[in-house]
């Protein structure tokens, strides 16, 4: 459904108010995409390459011109992998030479991406590696605070592997940044306990107090607003209602679960550590309604 969200994206008045846009996909594509879908062609030109300059509220188009024949909506295959591929490349180029300001991703399909030959986990680590970026991580943003992930796409076996002092430390302090870089002051961090009920005193479990308190002692000697372990059943009801700026969750299903039912599906992904802004829809190919509006 990426073409959909596209079109429609770069037509609405709230977002050609924030920012002039260029769009990376196959014209033939989008074309039959707005006539099926009866939506407006929102672009004031089409290109092959980055335009000499971009105006306001004047969408522009460099065009691809490599799925359009071969792609159906809601089916996966190897072409519709490579175009996407070859359009985040293009894009990540762009930023990467300062061409544009920020980046912003639609959903794709990692099975796509994997038929296509690209073996990161996922666009995001495809973005870091063609970034030449090693530390980064995932943040889902909502209107009051963010949750940031320790974890994404493994599985819970290996993302409690992952809940360690050094991994911990890492994440508080990359998130502390980017957020300092982008809101101008310290965020205060709410560090997400993985047993029920933050572990009981170790009865429920250990690693609150081997591995997640002293990694939030570690930030505070360098001046990090971190506190917790604090019950993940509870944390982000805190956040929601103003006692912090961030949450770290340790693993992927901790942040997102909570993150989209407090949002009601309007989170935004944002990935920290890269060389420019990278912003990202928070939901998923929709391959059972993609092409039908």
């Amino acid at each position: 459904m990426g073409p959909e969200i596209a079109l429609k994206a770069v037509a609405d008045e709230r977002a050609l108010e924030s920012a002039r846009l260029v769009v990376i996909g196959d014209e033939e594509l989008l074309r039959r995409t707005a006539r099926e879908q009866k939506l407006r062609w929102p672009f004031a030109a089409v290109d092959r390459q980055m335009p000499a300059q971009v105006r306001s509220n004047k969408p522009v188009l460099i065009s691809q011109d490599n799925c359009a024949g071969a792609l159906v909506p809601g089916q996966l295959s190897a072409g519709a992998g490579t175009a996407a591929a070859e359009a985040i490349e293009h894009a990540v180029e762009l930023a990467t030479t300062k061409a544009v300001d920020g980046l912003v991703t639609g959903p794709i399909h990692k099975e796509s991406l994997s038929l296509a030959g690209i073996t990161d986990a996922g666009h995001t680590d495809f973005i870091a590696r063609l970034s030449g970026t090693t530390r980064f991580g995932t943040l889902l943003w909502v209107e009051a605070f963010a949750a940031g992930m320790l974890s994404t796409h493994v599985s819970i076996k290996d993302a409690l592997k992952r809940v360690r002092r050094g991994r911990i430390v890492d994440a508080l302090l990359l998130f502390d940044d980017y957020w300092r870089r982008v809101g101008g002051r310290a965020p205060r961090i709410g560090v997400a306990a993985l047993n029920p009920h933050g572990g009981e005193g170790s009865r429920l479990g250990t690693e609150e107090v081997r591995e997640i308190r002293p990694a939030i002692e570690k930030v505070r000697e360098r001046g990090l607003l971190a506190t917790g372990p604090v019950a993940a059943d509870g944390i982000f009801l805190q956040a929601k209602e103003g006692r912090f700026d961030l949450v770290l969750a340790l693993y992927h299903d901790q942040a997102a679960v909570p993150i989209k039912l407090l949002s009601g599906r309007r989170a935004v992904i944002v990935t920290a550590g890269l060389p420019f802004v990278r912003t990202s829809v928070e939901h998923g190919p929709a391959m059972d309604i993609a092409g039908r509006g």
